[in-house]
């Protein structure tokens, strides 16, 4: 399905929805068809219902026959609604299947060849660091130098060669890299890589993610990386805002960079104030922690499920905003933004109503209950299954390929299916989804917001923030 945008034809695919509280995947156009379906079959219903009470007064009907033709349209449209439903279960049936095969394979792997691994470089080692040495620089020195030096060269790699990294097929390899992590550790501490794969062997419940960030940030705290540091946020500046956000385009577009948090506060007489909280991507991806905590640091930090920076920094922010624990809250945000935005929601310290994330790596974190919203991912953007697959159902989680087919690439983006015109564009796509499923949790975020200003003395404000890390401490 391709959409027209203002900038052209959208490349991407359509769109693939699994509604809250399921795991059955559809696409909206399926789901769309269902609901039409459902509507004529009840408007089919009431036909019946009213020609067999003017049957029941009235003899001689114009059209002999009528009853059962509308009873037999009726029972089609249920016959054909249902087998929509039977193909998306079957679908998501074979997909999980699949999925869950690959995965523990991929435990199974890592638990028997990590120890191998390990031990074959500690043999090397031992036998002469100085050939373990000579092959590192003789690897490195093998990358010709770029314009930016052999880094430049790594850069102008991909962006040359965008494909490899952007396809649904990587994104699932990358999503079953990440769930293998703690397999590795679970081999070299000495389990047999057999075991890896039983229920149970997994060193957390959110199916390895957490544990192998923790192994990553540790490992890496050893050579002076994602080292985590106190935070500093002040607010940049505050306005008055004229119209509440509508739709999933304009929330993301509320979505800040550089100034990182943006809290939109919604104030109607004899009301508690609500508040909307947007929170931007990361913008700097050293692994050393330097001045700005939306790093790589917080990146594995908070997938890790301990405490980055930049989650800090947003609580930081809300409690300056006047955000009480009882307030009702929306959060967005973007990448990192939607990682420390499911963060927020998950820590039971706000009381967050919606959610709607942009390419979060963020599957693992699980919502308390009442929370609702949307999950939106492009399926060749591997930074989302840098979180593993998607194992809270609370949230409508909608999918799709941003550059489906033979669409081309661009090769001026790193990374190009997780930039945020790629998830512009699926946010107009989602804006024009015709299924019941996503127009109802559009709805309701956008009335979140739209609900107050409505009412008499409806009033907002939007206040920014930056922060920053205090990297002496």
């Amino acid at each position: 399905m391709r959409l027209p945008t203002g900038d052209g034809d959208d490349p991407g695919g359509s769109l693939r929805v699994t509604p809250a509280g399921s795991v059955v995947v559809a696409t909206d156009a399926l789901l769309a068809s269902a609901d039409r379906l459902r509507a004529l079959e009840a408007a089919l219903h009431d036909d019946l219902r009213r020609v067999v009470a003017a049957d029941a007064v009235v003899t001689g009907l114009p059209i002999p026959g009528i009853a059962p033709r509308l009873q037999h349209l009726r029972e089609r449209c249920e016959s054909a609604r249902d087998a929509f439903t039977r193909v998306a279960e079957e679908y998501t049936r074979g997909e999980v299947f699949v999925e869950g095969l690959q995965r523990k394979v991929a435990e199974i792997v890592a638990a028997t060849a990590g120890p191998a691994l390990l031990g074959m470089l500690a043999r090397l080692v031992m036998f002469s660091p100085q050939t373990l040495l000579l092959g590192g620089l003789l690897g490195w020195a093998a990358i010709p130098d770029g314009s930016g030096g052999r880094l430049g060269t790594v850069r102008d790699f991909f962006l040359q060669n965008p494909q490899l990294i952007t396809s649904p097929e990587f994104t699932r390899f990358v999503s079953l890299l990440a769930t293998s992590i703690d397999d590795g550790v679970l081999g070299i501490s000495g389990m047999p890589g057999v075991l890896a794969g039983l229920p149970g062997a997994e060193l957390s419940p959110a199916g390895g993610v957490a544990a192998g960030a923790f192994t990553v940030a540790a490992a890496g705290s050893a050579l002076g990386m994602f080292r985590e540091t106190a935070v500093a946020t002040e607010r940049v500046s505050t306005t008055r805002l004229d119209a509440a956000p509508v739709g999933v385009r304009e929330r993301l577009d509320r979505i800040p960079e550089v100034n990182q948090v943006r809290i939109e506060k919604y104030e109607a007489e004899g009301m508690p104030p609500r508040y909307g909280v947007f929170i931007g991507p990361t913008e700097t991806f050293s692994p050393y922690a330097d001045t700005d905590p939306w790093d790589l640091t917080s990146n594995v930090v908070g997938v890790a499920g301990l405490s980055p920076g930049s989650l800090r920094a947003v609580e930081q922010a809300m409690a300056d905003a006047g955000i009480q624990p009882g307030d009702e809250v929306l959060v967005a945000g973007f990448s990192q933004g939607g990682l420390v935005a499911t963060r927020v929601a998950a820590s039971g310290d706000w009381n967050v109503v919606a959610v709607e994330t942009h390419g979060a790596p963020a599957g693992h974190i699980q919502l308390p209950e009442g929370v609702s919203g949307l999950a939106i991912r492009n399926t060749d953007d591997f930074i989302p299954a840098l979180a593993g697959p998607q194992l809270d159902h609370a949230l409508v989680q909608v999918e799709r390929e941003a550059f489906a087919g033979d669409a081309p690439l661009p090769t001026t983006e790193a990374a190009p299916a997780h930039q945020r015109t790629a998830y512009e564009r699926t946010a107009t796509a989602i804006d024009a989804a015709e299924s019941r499923v996503v127009r109802e949790q559009i709805d309701r975020l956008d009335s979140f917001a739209a609900d107050y200003l409505a009412r008499p003395g409806g009033q907002a404000t939007v206040m920014t923030y930056r922060s920053t890390r205090l990297t002496g401490d």
